[in-house]
């Protein structure tokens, strides 16, 4: 199997040869290829012909973690930095989507944490103006499913709803406010993705133990990231949801920041060892491929997966 048709058998329920891969960002980039992502900064002052030399950059670096690191999905935008829009997924899609599936990002349609500048705005509004949290919520929820009809129109495979919900100890909101602010907004979200034609994968780190009940209950088909910084056990929430969710991650990517190299490869094996079985899982870090992780970590990590990622050819489906 090509990469691509691997995550297919994932979304079909069906086994791929191997746990098929992807990160959601891959920020090593100078280390690994020598090049860089273009910036905002870049493509904002280039001339026509320099961004076209931008963007065939960035579509070099993709090429070059698909071919290396055997990733089975890329994230494309629907512009580049605000320029090339309608062009950027459907040139990445021709240019590799055969290898692999073409996704995007729509992760504002709903509250998620808030920051540091505007959590004391938010928590008087929860509790002093609730209808007015709803109605920026319906703005917010209009926005994103206007973003998922346009990245469908381009072209993208599914859809990543970044949205970071919870804490390392808990959601960011009491179950009982996320019911009423949060879950009834993301399943119309979602359930306009499915009505678009797109599946719907959700990446949130923290403890989400108190709200994946809602979650699983919006329709998403997937769940990234699966943290075991914030008591997310892989074990536990297979056993629970892995009937309803697709799942993604678990390898904890604190771990990732120093190489250590048993306890990354222990790591590895948990993951694998309680998503693997059945079906249902790609295979990733906790969170993604960030800026500062020595390159030697996420190799060691891959070197370790590739050990156990087949499913056999006489049909192993890796309950052994």
């Amino acid at each position: 199997m090509v990469p691509r048709e691997r995550l297919q058998a994932v979304f079909d329920r069906t086994l791929p040869d191997k746990v098929p891969h992807f990160e959601l960002v891959f920020q090593l980039e100078q280390e690994a290829f020598g090049l860089s992502w273009p910036t905002q900064e870049e493509v904002g002052r280039a001339s026509a012909k320099e961004r076209e030399a931008l963007l065939e950059r960035y579509f070099t670096i993709w090429e070059r973690i698909i071919d290396r690191y055997e990733w089975c999905a890329a994230a494309l935008p629907v512009s580049f930095h605000g320029h090339y829009d309608s062009e950027v997924i459907p040139r990445g899609r021709k240019r590799f989507g055969d290898r692999v599936m073409i996704y995007s990002f729509n992760g504002q349609g709903t509250f998620w944490m808030p920051t540091g500048e505007e959590m004391m705005d938010f928590v008087v509004k929860l509790f002093e103006e609730p209808q007015r949290i709803h109605d920026e919520a319906k703005v917010k929820m209009a926005d994103s499913i206007e973003l998922a009809r346009r990245q469908v129109d381009q072209g993208v495979d599914f859809i990543c709803i970044n949205s970071d919900y919870g804490y390392n100890q808990g959601p960011f909101i009491s179950p009982e406010m996320f019911a009423e602010f949060v879950t009834p907004y993301l399943e119309q979200i979602v359930s306009k993705m499915h009505e678009f034609g797109t599946k719907a994968i959700l990446h949130s780190d923290g403890d989400l133990r108190l709200v994946l009940d809602q979650l699983a209950s919006t329709g998403l088909d997937g769940y990234q990231s699966i943290d075991p910084q914030g008591h997310m056990d892989i074990a536990e929430v297979k056993r629970e949801y892995g009937e309803k969710l697709i799942l993604m991650g678990n390898v904890q990517a604190s771990l990732l920041q120093e190489v250590d190299e048993e306890r990354i490869r222990e790591s590895v094996r948990y993951a694998m060892r309680h998503g693997k079985p059945g079906g249902g899982f790609i295979f990733s870090t906790s969170n993604c491929v960030f800026q500062g992780m020595p390159l030697e970590s996420y190799h060691i990590m891959l070197d370790e997966y590739e050990r156990h990622a087949s499913y056999g050819a006489g049909g192993d489906d890796g309950h052994s």
